[in-house]
């Protein structure tokens, strides 16, 4: 009799932690918005014109709007998020790879944009930096979509499934 309610609590504590992690996600996605739009030109601006100082200082500022709030984000789905969309049974795989998939892109962008001072980086590094950083905005606009259209509520669903089946 014990083991039931064990689980049970140990299942609320894990429904606890996703739905924070789940509000957190929101609130940084929100914060990402505007910041995307503004990388995205900024890293494709300074790609066509590596020469521009100003340029340069714009992408270097729009990266750094970005990047940390990003990886706080990609770490926080990494280390609560993905291991529990990975123990659910009922969780299509399809998200979870698709989801990855994204995350490994993000982050070999991020790799590529970090490596590069758009301040004091070659023209040709500065052009492939900024490259990388409009691909980085374009490929986290698109996770986010993805999220709030199709992850964020197929999570929802599944805690809502399983807190209901824990009361029955």
């Amino acid at each position: 009799m014990n083991k039931p309610n064990q689980a049970r609590t140990e299942n609320c504590v894990a429904a606890e932690r996703i739905e924070a992690a789940l509000k957190r996600l929101r609130l940084e996605d929100s914060k990402l918005g505007e910041r995307l739009l503004n990388a995205a030109v900024a890293g494709a601006v300074a790609a066509r014109q590596p020469a521009d100082t100003i340029l340069r200082a714009e992408a270097a500022e729009a990266w750094n709007s970005i990047r940390m709030v990003i990886a706080h984000h990609l770490n926080s789905e990494e280390d609560v998020v993905l291991p529990w969309m990975k123990s659910r049974k009922d969780f299509p795989p399809d998200l979870i790879l698709r989801t990855c998939e994204q995350h490994l892109r993000l982050r070999n962008l991020g790799r590529t944009v970090d490596a590069v001072s758009f301040i004091t980086g070659s023209n040709e590094e500065v052009t492939k930096a900024g490259t990388a950083l409009t691909a980085f905005a374009v490929c986290l606009d698109d996770l986010i979509d993805g999220e709030e259209r199709d992850l964020f509520p197929m999570i929802q669903r599944s805690l809502f499934g399983e807190s209901s089946r824990a009361g029955a």
